[in-house]
C-alpha cells in the first residue's frame, strides 16, 4: 500500500505534466493560428508574466537579495522537498549559484507526447520563461539555459549579482 507521502508526490508530479501537456497544446493551437515565432513570443510573454507574479511574492520580502538568498527562498518552496524538480545547486566562482536541474515532469510529459526534439527544445524554451520573470523579480541576475538536443538532464539555472 502507498502511503499518503507517496500518494501526493505522484499527485504533484501528474498536476506538472497537466500543466505541461496543456502548456504544448495552447502552443500547438497558437502556432497554427499565428506561426510558429509569432505563438512561441506570445506564449512566452504571458508564461514570464506569471512567473514575474510569483517572484514578487516569493522574494518581494528579501531586503537586499543575494543570489544564495534568493536560491535558498526558490528551492525552499520546491514541490515535495525538491523530489519533483530533483537538482544541485552550487556556488559559482563569481559568487553566484548555479541550479541544474536533473528531471523535470514538464520536460517527461512532452517526451511520453512523442515530441521530436526540435519541438521539445522549443517548449522548454518557452516554459523557461517562467524562471527569467520569476528571477528578474528577483532583483538579481539571472540566465537560463534550458533543455537542448544532446543535453542531459533539463535546465541549468544560474544566478549572480546584479
Amino acid at each position: 500500500m502507498d502511503s499518503s507521502a507517496d500518494r501526493l508526490f505522484r499527485q504533484l508530479d501528474d498536476a506538472q505534466k497537466n500543466r505541461a501537456r496543456l502548456t504544448w497544446l495552447i502552443y500547438d493551437e497558437l502556432r497554427r493560428e499565428l506561426g510558429a515565432a509569432r505563438a512561441e513570443a506570445v506564449l512566452a510573454r504571458a508564461i514570464e508574466r506569471r512567473g514575474a507574479e510569483v517572484g514578487r511574492a516569493l522574494f518581494g520580502g528579501l531586503d537586499d537579495p543575494t543570489p544564495e538568498e534568493v536560491a535558498g527562498a526558490f528551492l525552499a518552496q520546491s514541490p515535495a522537498d525538491g523530489r519533483i524538480f530533483p537538482h544541485t545547486a552550487r556556488p559559482t566562482e563569481d559568487g553566484g549559484i548555479e541550479i541544474a536541474v536533473h528531471r523535470c515532469p514538464l520536460k517527461d510529459a512532452w517526451v511520453e507526447a512523442g515530441l521530436g526534439d526540435d519541438d521539445l527544445a522549443t517548449i522548454c524554451r518557452i516554459a523557461g520563461r517562467f524562471d527569467d520573470g520569476c528571477f528578474g523579480a528577483a532583483g538579481i541576475g539571472f540566465r537560463a539555459e534550458t533543455w537542448k538536443p544532446g543535453h542531459a538532464g533539463c535546465c541549468t539555472l544560474r544566478l549572480t549579482s546584479r
